[in-house]
């Protein structure tokens, strides 16, 4: 879509920034048939001057960059603007937020994919369809207060499993075994998930003391370790609360 507006044209949406989600943004945008129009520092043409031509400016950006963008910025266009980030944890009165419940990464998607995309919203505040009108995908409300342990959640979940698996491996083809070895059970624990009430399986699963003993001496020398014995400690606390609650 265009850099640089049509005189006297008006777009759905003004896009600030061009990273990851910028670019997905973009191509969905565009799959939609969405106008828009996108502005960074790069840009030639004044942020006060093209903003003047859309409805919602949409601020992609550094999440730590956002509150100054628009504190900065905010003064230069008419109150009318609807203002929106997309950051996880951040909730500012500046802005509202839609928080897209997915990766994002160098790789586009198809049209199906964004369109499954659930969006998490703040509550009390604008809702999913005042801020994206022309999309139609799910999308819930939490609490402001809760944002910050939901993105926890989210990189606990996403970004810490992704480390894991690299780990492995590499693990795996310092040993001459192909990573492609473990797709398979990378896959079935992907659809365990997905699909079991109880996907849960292994030594954890079985309270295996002896093995887990094991598992923890043959990284002794490893900040793995750590990991190891905080998730176990995590797990156990969460599934004795589960049962209590449960009886």
């Amino acid at each position: 879509m265009r850099q640089v507006p049509l005189k006297n044209k008006q777009y759905s949406y003004l896009i600030v920034g061009s990273g990851k989600l910028s670019k997905h943004f973009r191509h969905y945008f565009n799959l939609k048939n969405i106008s828009y129009l996108i502005w960074t520092r790069k840009s030639k043409e004044s942020f006060e001057s093209i903003s003047k031509h859309a409805a919602r400016i949409l601020v992609l950006i550094k999440d730590d960059e956002i509150q100054k963008f628009i504190s900065t910025n905010q003064n230069k266009v008419t109150k009318d603007k609807i203002w929106i980030h997309c950051s996880g944890m951040l909730s500012t009165p500046l802005a509202d937020s839609a928080h897209p419940l997915m990766t994002f990464t160098d790789e586009l998607y198809d049209l199906v994919i964004y369109e499954n995309i659930s969006f998490i919203t703040e509550k009390g505040r604008k809702s999913f369809k005042e801020l994206f009108p022309d999309l139609a995908n799910p999308y819930y409300e939490i609490e402001s207060d809760k944002k910050i342990l939901y993105h926890a959640y989210c990189v606990l979940s996403g970004n810490f499993t992704t480390i894991m698996w690299q780990f492995f491996f590499d693990f795996l083809e310092k040993n001459n075994i192909p990573k492609t070895a473990a797709y398979p059970y990378l896959s079935a624990t992907t659809e365990n998930l997905i699909n079991l009430t109880t996907p849960l399986t292994g030594p954890i699963q079985r309270n295996d003391i002896n093995v887990i003993s094991e598992h923890l001496k043959s990284l002794n020398n490893l900040p793995l370790k750590n990991v190891y014995e905080s998730i176990l400690l995590a797990y156990n606390k969460w599934n004795k609360e589960n049962i209590i609650e449960n009886h």
